[in-house]
Parts: structure tokens; C-alpha cells; sequence
């Protein structure tokens, strides 16, 4: 019997958007106000800090989609290059930090912008919004793609319009001093403010369904990231203009209410409410688009139960994975304890984190690309030489790794949570290693296959 294989439906445009959705999510929303808090009216500049290790994320994961252009790119690259144990681990802890902290974030943050909108209860509504996105997952790529697109131009629209139409009417007494608390709040704003920059690699995860990944994954790359990069800058900028900085930090639903300072208030609590709903929704339906996929390959190499590694002959679809994925993040609410402001700030550390660790490995793997796969580096149409090679690579491995434990001994917690992921990675790991060994399945020979899916 044939087995049934993805299809290549994603373009430039529809690319770019599905990325954008996918890295803006509600967190733009929710998130600003809390970090506006934590940080004062300087946090234009801790966002543009921020883009620094997103470039180098762009850079290096353009290199990586053009030497592996298949699904789940990621985890192909680390476990093959660097070594299987490394790539489960990275995936685990994407996996566990996105569905257990990130989707139960945004998922949260819908109910409570569509909750300022019309009365609902809020963890419901949040389980509710999970399940039809699984659903949507479910019945196909296209139908998730152009939900995607015109979710993502909402948002976008929305949020540039606040960004831009907000610059004029900010109060410069709001935005002096820059930095009140001091350069201490803003090292340890970077790695939240980081959050909103992850997952942008996440097109790599869906090269094996990207036209002409080779060509297409570096564009819709660097376009997403120079987007990316205005919005948040002009946001937080017209933000801390238009209230002030303490005030943010206490205010559910910032940007709704900084908004009604200068458009009307209802209309402003509606239009920032819609844009906050595509936000979110773009983010969860992304996320279960990306992962499902790296579940799809882990399950193909028996690193997961085989199971969740077969295709829907009708609707093309990983339909196990995505089913499982959605169940992790419902069990995420009862993990989470849902606590506004705190809840928040945790989850976007942590998610930092988890995606820090990624870059950080698929750097070392970028590094070592030339010597131990030179024919697909050779291949890849988006490749770093020399000088070049070893300053994104090394340098980013470095940047990475100091962000890490600085972020780990400001907020000891989170790292904590980070060491826990990283643990139940390694002894699932090794457990399944030694369950399949019984059967005569060796998980280092099967990893050392590229197969597309």
C-alpha cells in the first residue's frame, strides 16, 4: 500500500503570513502591557535588543530549511548532524513548552479579549477555541492556510494602525525616563520580549509542504522578521506614549485601553478586541500546524508510537498528532493555575527559553554542517562561508547560551522548569531507546536516514 504524503500548498505570501500569525500571536496583546510594567517607556529599545538573536534565528534557520527541506527540518538537522538523543530532546521540550504554557497563554488571552467583548467564561471559552482549531488542523492544509492569511492581515492591519496613529498623539512626560527601573529590568526584559520573536523557524518545520522550499524558506524568513520588527517597535512605542508606564503594567487589555485615548472607546474596544482574537487564533492554529509535524517525523522514526506518524488518506493531514497535541495544551489550564499577569510573564520566559535552546543546537549544527554533510550544504541555495559561517553559528550558540543562563539566574524559577523539560526529555528518550532494543530496533541506524514525508 502507498503511503500517503504531504502536499507542497504553501507560497511566498501565503508563507509569510502563516509565519507572522504564527510569532505575533495574542502575546502582542497581552504581553506589552506586563513588560511595560516591568520595564518603562524604553521598551521600544529592549524589543529592538530583542531582534538581535531573532536575526540570528533568521540567518542560520534560512541555511538549515535550504540544506534540509523537509518536514520537521529542525529535529532532522539536530538529531542527524549533532546526535538523536539532542534533536528528541529539543523537540520534547518545544513540544511540552509550547502545549503545556505557550496555547494555554494565548488561548487565555482570546477568552479575555472576547470576554471584554461579550460575556463568556473564560477557561471554557479558552478549551472551547482549542478544539475547533484542531479541528480545522484536522481537514486540511489549504482550509488552515487561508484561515491563516486572513487572520494574520487583521491583526496586522489593526496593530500598525495603532502602532502608526498612536505616535501622534503620545505624551512625551509618559516616556521620560526612558529607563526607571534601571538596566537591570531591561536585561531581564529580553527574554520575554524574546517570545515575540520565537517560533521563527517555524517554517522550516513545513519545508516538506513548502513550494520550492530552497528558494521561498530565506524570503519568507527575512520578510516576516522586518515585519515582525516594525510592528512591535511602533506599538510599544505608541503604547508607553499614550499612558503611563505603571499604568500598563496594571491595565487587562493594554493596547484596548491605550487605544480609546485617542480613537472612540467602544470602537477602539472592539477593534483591538477582533485583531486580539485573529492574534491568538493565528498562533494556536500555527502551532498545532508546525509541531504536529515534528510529532508526524519522531513518530515515522519510532521515537514516538507509530501511530501518530500516519497521514489521513482524505484530508492529508498527521490527524493523530494533531489530536494529541490539542489534548496536551487542554492539560496545560490544569497545570497553568491561571493567574493574569504572573501566569503571562512565566509562560512567555519559559517559551523563550525552549526556543533559545533550539536555536542554540541548530547553530552547532549549522557549524558542523560543511564537514559532516558537505553535499547538502553544498546543496543548499542559502549557505554562510567562512568568517560569516562561524560568527552566525558560533557567535549565535554563545548569544543563545549567555541568554539562557542570564534569563536563569534573574528569574531561577523558570530555569528550573527549563531543567525539568530538559530531564523528562533525556529519560523518555532513553527508555524508548531501550524499549525498541528489545525488539531488535536500533533508533541511531534509523536516524541516520533523510527521508521526505
Amino acid at each position: 500500500m502507498n503511503e500517503v504524503k504531504l502536499r507542497r500548498e504553501i507560497s511566498v505570501p501565503h508563507g509569510v503570513l502563516l509565519l507572522v500569525g504564527t510569532v505575533v500571536g495574542a502575546g502582542a496583546f497581552i504581553l506589552i502591557g506586563p513588560l511595560a510594567g516591568q520595564t518603562g517607556p524604553g521598551l521600544w529599545v529592549v524589543f529592538l535588543i530583542a531582534a538581535i538573536p531573532a536575526v540570528f534565528v533568521a540567518v542560520v534557520f534560512a541555511q538549515l530549511g535550504t540544506a534540509f527541506p523537509v518536514t520537521g527540518a529542525t529535529y532532522v538537522s539536530i538529531s542527524r548532524v549533532l546526535s538523536p538523543a539532542l534533536g528528541i530532546v529539543v523537540v520534547w521540550c518545544t513540544i511540552l513548552g509550547i502545549f503545556l504554557f505557550t496555547l494555554p497563554m494565548m488561548a487565555y488571552g482570546f477568552a479575555m479579549y472576547l470576554r471584554a467583548m461579550i460575556p463568556v467564561a473564560v477557561i471554557p471559552t479558552a478549551i472551547g477555541i482549542l478544539i475547533f482549531f484542531v479541528i480545522l488542523n484536522i481537514v486540511g492544509i489549504k482550509w488552515m492556510m487561508w484561515f491563516q492569511s486572513v487572520s494574520t492581515l487583521i491583526a496586522i492591519v489593526v496593530l500598525l494602525a495603532f502602532g502608526v496613529g498612536g505616535a501622534f498623539f503620545a505624551n512625551p512626560v509618559y516616556q521620560t525616563p526612558l529607563f526607571p527601573l534601571g538596566f537591570r529590568a531591561v536585561v531581564l526584559a529580553i527574554v520575554p520580549a524574546y517570545c515575540l520573536y520565537t517560533a521563527l523557524n517555524a517554517i522550516t518545520e513545513l519545508a516538506g509542504e513548502t513550494k520550492n522550499p530552497r528558494r521561498n524558506i530565506p524570503l519568507i524568513l527575512f520578510i516576516s522578521l522586518g515585519l515582525l520588527t516594525l510592528i512591535y517597535v511602533s506599538i510599544s512605542y505608541s503604547l508607553t506614549g499614550l499612558m503611563s508606564w505603571e499604568g500598563l503594567g496594571e491595565a487587562e487589555g493594554a493596547v484596548a485601553v491605550a487605544a480609546g485615548k485617542f480613537l472612540p472607546s467602544p470602537l477602539a474596544t472592539y477593534l483591538v478586541g477582533i485583531a486580539a482574537l485573529m492574534a491568538a487564533a493565528t498562533t494556536i492554529n500555527a502551532a498545532l500546524t508546525f509541531i504536529s509535524r515534528d510529532v508526524l517525523v519522531l513518530s515515522r522514526d519510532l521515537v514516538f508510537p507509530a501511530a501518530f506518524g500516519r497521514v489521513h488518506r482524505r484530508f492529508a493531514t498527521p490527524v493523530r498528532a494533531i489530536v494529541f497535541l490539542g489534548g496536551v495544551s487542554v492539560a496545560g489550564f490544569l497545570l497553568a493555575g491561571v493567574s493574569a499577569e504572573e501566569f503571562v510573564l512565566r509562560c512567555a520566559t519559559l517559551t523563550s527559553y525552549v526556543f533559545m535552546l533550539m536555536a542554540l543546537l541548530a547553530c552547532v549544527a549549522m557549524f558542523l554542517l560543511p564537514r559532516r554533510f558537505p553535499r547538502r550544504y553544498e546543496e543548499a541555495t542559502f549557505k554562510l562561508r567562512g568568517r560569516w559561517l562561524t560568527f552566525f553559528t558560533i557567535g549565535g550558540a554563545v548569544l543563545f547560551g549567555a541568554l539562557i543562563i542570564g534569563g536563569c539566574i534573574g528569574d531561577p524559577l523558570s530555569g528550573v522548569y527549563l531543567v525539568i523539560l530538559i530531564l523528562t526529555g533525556l529519560v523518555y528518550y532513553f527508555g524508548r531507546k531501550r524499549q525498541l532494543r528489545r525488539k531488535g530496533i536500533s533508533i541511531e541506524d534509523r536516524l541516520k536516514k533523510i527521508e521526505e514525508l
